[in-house]
């Protein structure tokens, strides 16, 4: 028998929640919830009421994984929700992106919980439904309410369990709710995603046109390992820095010995999620655009790269985000883009900016670190590395770096991904209808004043970088419009899936064969050679692949690179508790410079240094809400 926690929201009106493009709502006129359920037509715009909840993954000012870590930074005072989680500036008097209130960029997800088990308690009612179609709502349904815990239990921690909804004559102290041990929220979570799989259709049987975005079972599969993975990692699986929250019954909410089969359960779990997505005919993005067929096969590795997320419903995807598609690079009608022409001044922001540090993440060309890579240590390239390379550009390097010009150290002898993600000074811009080469591309110029440089006092990069993957190379740009290809926000890609496994591989048994397949799989859609074939002939450290530590960095980075600014590292440096990461300066070129003389110079870029401690893993819980309801426990350091 199941467990039952009651949990009321008095919230007595249906919302009228904004929802996304297929997805309709309950009217306004609906005066109550047993109208709702009367037929078939007004029980499916409640089931859409359910979806419409979904946090705006891709959200570019309002996702705090997009903007809330240190893969990009944004000028000051830009005031994105997001941007000040990454300044450090969140708070408990009234967080940012608040998903349990829903304040400040946040949706109250307990609200979309208390919508879901509204409709569970009513879809019976309804006539003119037939079985099946019934049976997947219920699971749809389900799903959703176990994500929505998910997603907070990602942002808090142990949280209440709302499996029914109380009366609205419930006393006082029935609603004092208390926040569960992270074992049994991970308990509940990851039973009702197994129990809605049952019921869920196929991918293949997902009609594109018409459902495209809602759940299936590769979906539920996927997040259910995540959820584990997440239970496993070093935030949830042993975290002795949180032994102090114990709420007033006694109750510890997290675990503090460290339990290796949690790992176990998570490998188990992505090889099934895995296993499935390949029998629903997903795999790795390999697809060249008929649109360059006759580009150089440079260009063409890097456009598949980008178009493993662009080309909408291709075969990689797994959860497209419809409630926030292509546009999320658009806000208030600007693209946050490379711009690449003066006069699109006015519809390009340039503002969403990597930084140094991302871009010396990515791997050399010969796909290991550029720290560990012998050549950079042997010709002085890395401790060189923001220094201009006197040598212009020349030889094949014209592919990358504008012929004849010259430009840091840092981005010559890059792999593939560098120059699909980044838009650098000089850098090469391969699509937004420059598809010629070489009489009719782009060139990125980030001095002061330059095409892609700083113009005005909001209006720019601050770091000298821009993004280049995560907009299609289609999307057409000119001097007073931009026009975006459609495509869902990746929540779940099969690359994200692969790397997930791998890396439980590796905590379960240390460097496997198997480990190395999926991530060889990854790298060579990539254009580059086998983890242990490059390390062995190219990094200072020839054996790091051979040991667990080491082959974890390998995975930790591999993610970093490969799920660049798609909003994965945010949380992966919580749950691997890498906070201190976020500690080391935000980094960028001198964007006053009008010369290379001047650009060229290293910069702090954060108008106060940021600073991150061990409380800065989960959000805090509103003040209001510990003072109304005193079975609530703050969380660590709040």
């Amino acid at each position: 028998m199941k467990k039952v926690y009651k949990f009321i929201i008095i919230c007595l009106a249906l919302l009228n929640v904004g929802a996304c493009d297929y997805l309709d709502i309950v009217p306004d006129n609906v005066a109550t919830i047993d109208y709702a359920f009367r037929n078939r037509t007004v029980a499916e715009k409640y089931l859409f009421t359910c979806y419409s909840y979904r946090p705006t993954i891709g959200g570019v000012n309002v996702d705090p994984a997009l903007g809330g870590a240190d893969e990009t930074w944004l000028y000051y005072p830009a005031n994105w929700a997001n941007t000040w989680i990454a300044r450090g500036y969140q708070n408990s008097t009234d967080p940012y992106i608040n998903y349990w209130d829903g304040r400040n960029s946040g949706k109250s997800l307990w609200q979309g919980i208390r919508d879901c088990n509204i409709f569970l308690e009513k879809i019976d009612e309804v006539k003119d439904i037939d079985d099946y179609e019934k049976a997947r709502w219920v699971a749809e349904v389900k799903f959703l309410k176990a994500y929505y815990h998910y997603y907070l239990f990602k942002c808090y921690g142990p949280i209440p369990i709302v499996d029914e909804n109380l009366p609205i004559s419930a006393g006082v102290e029935e609603v004092k709710v208390y926040r569960e041990p992270v074992d049994e929220v991970v308990t509940y979570i990851t039973d009702l995603m197994e129990e809605a799989m049952e019921d869920l259709p196929k991918s293949t049987d997902i009609l594109v046109g018409q459902e495209a975005g809602r759940i299936d079972k590769s979906i539920a599969a996927s997040m259910r390992a995540e959820v584990l993975m997440f239970a496993a990692s070093p935030l949830f699986n042993g975290n002795t820095d949180y032994a102090s929250i114990v709420d007033n019954r006694g109750v510890q909410l997290f675990p503090q010995k460290y339990d290796a089969n949690k790992w176990v359960l998570a490998a188990e779990a992505c090889k099934e999620a895995i296993d499935l997505c390949h029998s629903e005919n997903k795999a790795l993005y390999d697809l060249v655009d008929p649109m360059i067929a006759n580009a150089p096969d440079e260009f063409k590795l890097q456009t598949t790269y980008r178009e493993a997320i662009c080309d909408r419903w291709n075969k990689e995807l797994i959860w497209g985000n419809t409630n926030n598609d292509a546009s999320w690079l658009q806000v208030q009608s600007q693209a946050k883009i490379l711009r690449l022409n003066a006069e699109a001044e006015k519809v390009v922001r340039n503002s969403w900016a990597p930084t140094i540090k991302l871009a010396e993440k990515y791997y050399s060309t010969n796909g290991v670190p550029i720290e560990e890579d012998v050549d950079w240590q042997n010709n002085g390239w890395y401790s060189n590395r923001y220094k201009v390379r006197p040598e212009p550009s020349s030889g094949d390097e014209i592919y990358y770096v504008q012929e004849g010009e010259q430009t840091a150290y840092l981005h010559f002898n890059r792999e593939p991904r560098f120059y699909a993600s980044l838009g650098f000074d000089r850098g090469v811009y391969f699509g937004s209808g420059y598809y010629d080469f070489p009489d009719n591309v782009k060139f990125a110029n980030f001095f002061a004043l330059g095409e892609s440089g700083k113009y005005s006092s909001d209006n720019y990069s601050v770091t000298g970088y821009c993004a280049k993957k995560m907009h299609s190379f289609k999307n057409t740009l000119t001097a007073s419009a931009y026009t975006t290809e459609y495509y869902p926000f990746p929540v779940m890609r099969l690359a994200d899936l692969y790397l997930l496994y791998a890396e439980a591989l590796n905590e379960v048994y240390g460097p496997t064969e198997e480990i190395f397949t999926y991530l060889d799989a990854i790298r060579a859609r990539a254009g580059l050679a086998g983890v242990k074939e490059s390390w062995q002939n190219y990094s200072v450290y020839p054996n790091k692949p051979e040991t667990k530590d080491g082959l974890r960095e390998i995975i930790h980075r591999e993610r970093t690179i490969e799920l660049a600014l798609e909003g994965k590292r945010f949380w992966d440096i919580r749950r691997w508790k890498k906070i201190d990461e976020l500690n080391e300066q935000p980094k960028g070129w001198n964007i006053q410079g009008q010369n290379t003389e001047d650009f060229y110079k290293v910069m702090s870029i954060a108008q106060s240094p940021v600073n991150f401690t061990v409380k800065d893993y989960l959000w805090p819980i509103r003040e209001t809400n510990i003072t109304v309801n005193g079975n609530l426990v703050q969380n660590y350091g709040w």
